[in-house]
């Protein structure tokens, strides 16, 4: 089995490896309902269902016709059970396409917005109710054959595309993760504990940590894309004191906004019908019974909270919005757009928070602010000098012009949301020069003399992206799955010993204990490469990410003939600078996490949030004991002839 998953999923090698990733832009780094909550109540807080065409009629889609979707909002009772139904519902995420068939989290997409606050401890059941076929349609385009799908970008429509028969079939499979709370892992959703259609996933959420945007979404092991892109995906808002006293836009000057990017097949005549397509490249013919090799495609339009390319009216004052990435591959680099000047508004996103929390004091984007799959950001832009325009929110990459279309790094259509700034001007806002009081910018010597160390190197084997668990040995200099390290404390030896989920465990981290990890991403120098790395149970910081020379790595072999070098420290954004759980590693880069063990246990996980390569093996468990457990457990392997970290 490990070997047919290293065969036959993933991304194939080489320059369409590149033109893919190149098209990510990557190049730097309410309602209300109390108490339980059922599907068959409507949760209808939000923007009203959008009107529109019942049948196909359109080729193209029109930007900024329809107004954006806000969620509404589901406060848990304190102590009894919240039951969120999973249901399917008829959704329409454009007014040019006929209604989408989703799955979804009580008929919304996205899921209703949860809200709580800090200590307060939220006991859910997700209740799988779906019963049919997965709504969303896949296939595979053969690059060399007729029809379009190809490079330079995906474009909508199978047209004769290769159907997907084991994904087609797919019925509903489901486990519900929050990610970045802090929760013992027999709540947290672990990849191989869904559950099937009529039971329901228990969850006890105790939300001990500071005011964060997090998230929800299914981890069903090997189809959490296809869940996700089939709608299982909401926001999740934890609040604390330290926030309200902040006088932060709040309450309808507040907005979670989820950014993911989405393809649409189409019938005989191009007309686009409003269902999602899941649509991948493959590189070989597949064998009878086998997945081919095979790269996923980014998708040509951009939804925000379940609207394509949606407007929203503001007024002329400062707002505050939860930005989130939950595409299944693109990076977004998005900057705020005066539409009649064409020009960047450079400095209208103040950053205040990141995944896990507030900054200790705001920083200002210039240009644009870039987020990989499964991070946030916590901005504030304040339109008070726009009032009467019209700004957007584009995707770019460095050294084009924002707003430009750019098919050849695939972005066909730039376009992201559009604000309609109403023509009442209100006062500046001046966004807090102090946030948070316990934040402090974390350096290498801020990890305590002692922590663990770990390394993770992301690589490419057989032509597709693994993750390699490494153990630091002694005698052995070269060999399949040895990795060299030039450090300044000395050369480091280590050796793969996990590379798939199914191998055994070998990390084994100690609660409330602080851990320093080193991320390695080695990839040849034509795939740039790029993975968000998420761990589980963890909150950390960025404390030195550098360039990395991996001339010494002999890809054919699996490991260096020459130690991999450390070059010059590279920037981290705006956006990267807080508490985080998520981290994006380009290609032929380290960066070193500090951060510390939360308190909750249980076997978690460590994994690339690119949903693809998390589904195709990149993701490994970890399991987190208290201490004296811990030292036990340790003590028993020893007996066995093991050493555990």
């Amino acid at each position: 089995m490990k070997h047919n998953r290293r065969t036959f999923l993933g991304m194939a090698s080489g320059t369409a490896v590149a033109a893919t990733v190149a098209g990510a832009g990557l190049y730097s780094a309410t309602g209300l309902f109390q108490g339980s909550a059922q599907a068959s109540e409507t949760l209808d807080g939000g923007s009203k269902p959008l009107d529109g065409v019942s049948s196909p009629e359109f080729t193209k889609l029109t930007p900024f016709k329809d107004p954006l979707r806000i969620p509404p909002t589901l406060r848990p009772g304190d102590e009894a059970i919240t039951r969120i139904d999973l249901v399917e519902s008829q959704i329409r995420l454009h007014s040019q396409m006929p209604a989408t068939r989703l799955w979804t989290y009580m008929g919304n997409f996205p899921g209703p917005t949860i809200d709580v606050r800090r200590g307060q401890r939220a006991r859910i059941a997700w209740k799988n109710k779906l019963t049919s076929t997965i709504p969303l349609k896949a296939v595979f385009v053969d690059p060399e054959g007729p029809g379009p799908g190809l490079l330079p970008y995906n474009s909508p429509g199978a047209n004769g595309a290769t159907a997907r028969p084991e994904v087609n079939k797919l019925t509903a499979w489901t486990t519900v993760h929050l990610h970045g709370g802090h929760n013992h892992a027999l709540h947290d959703g672990g990849a191989d504990l869904a559950v099937t259609p009529g039971s329901a996933q228990l969850a006890e959420y105790g939300n001990d940590q500071a005011a964060a945007h997090l998230f929800y979404h299914d981890h069903a092991m090997a189809v959490t894309a296809l869940n996700v892109q089939a709608g299982l995906m909401g926001h999740y808002i934890i609040r604390d004191e330290v926030e309200d006293q902040l006088g932060l836009p709040s309450s309808t000057y507040e907005i979670p906004l989820a950014i993911q990017d989405v393809n649409f097949d189409t019938d005989d005549q191009g007309r686009l019908t409003g269902q999602i397509l899941n649509k991948k490249i493959s590189l070989a013919k597949p064998e009878p019974g086998m997945i081919p090799p095979s790269f996923a495609s980014l998708a040509p339009f951009t939804m925000v909270n379940g609207v394509v390319w949606p407007y929203v009216n503001v007024e002329a004052r400062a707002y505050r919005f939860r930005l989130m990435n939950i595409s299944p591959t693109r990076i977004y680099r998005m900057a705020v757009v005066d539409e009649e000047t064409g020009k960047v508004v450079r400095g209208a996103m103040k950053v205040v928070g990141t995944d896990l929390g507030l900054l200790g004091a705001p920083q200002t984007v210039d240009e644009a602010l870039s987020l990989s799959p499964a991070e946030r950001a916590d901005i504030v832009i304040d339109f008070a000098a726009f009032p009467g325009k019209k700004l957007k929110l584009v995707n770019t990459i460095p050294g084009q012009t924002p707003g430009a279309a750019l098919p050849d790094f695939l972005i066909p259509f730039p376009e992201v949301m559009q604000f309609r700034v109403g023509t009442k001007r209100n006062e500046t806002y001046i966004v807090p020069a102090k946030l948070s009081g316990s934040f402090k910018k974390l350096t290498p010597a801020d990890v305590p003399e002692g922590a663990v160390e770990r390394f993770v190197v992301l690589t490419l084997e057989k032509g597709m992206p693994v993750i390699w668990e490494m153990k630091e040995v002694s005698g052995e200099a070269s060999g399949e799955g040895v990795v060299q390290i030039a450090l300044p404390g000395g050369t480091k030896t280590l050796r793969r010993v996990a590379s798939v989920f199914e191998d055994p465990t070998t990390f084994f981290s100690v609660s409330s204990t602080w851990e320093k990890w080193n991320v390695l991403s080695v990839a040849p120098p034509d795939v740039p490469i790029y993975h968000p790395f998420h761990i589980h149970l963890m909150d950390f910081q960025v404390v030195d990410r550098r360039a990395i020379d991996v001339s010494g790595m002999d890809f054919a072999a699996g490991g260096t003939t020459a130690p991999i070098t450390i070059g010059d420290a590279l920037p981290v954004a705006p956006e990267e600078s807080g508490w985080k759980d998520t981290i994006t590693v380009n290609a032929n880069t380290m960066v070193t996490l500090g951060g510390k063990i939360v308190e909750q246990t249980g076997r978690a996980m460590y994994h690339c949030h690119l949903f693809d390569h998390e589904d195709e093996g990149m993701m490994r468990p970890f399991v987190v004991m208290p201490p004296a457990v811990h030292e036990i457990h340790s003590s028993l392997m020893g007996m066995h002839g093991e050493h555990t970290m």
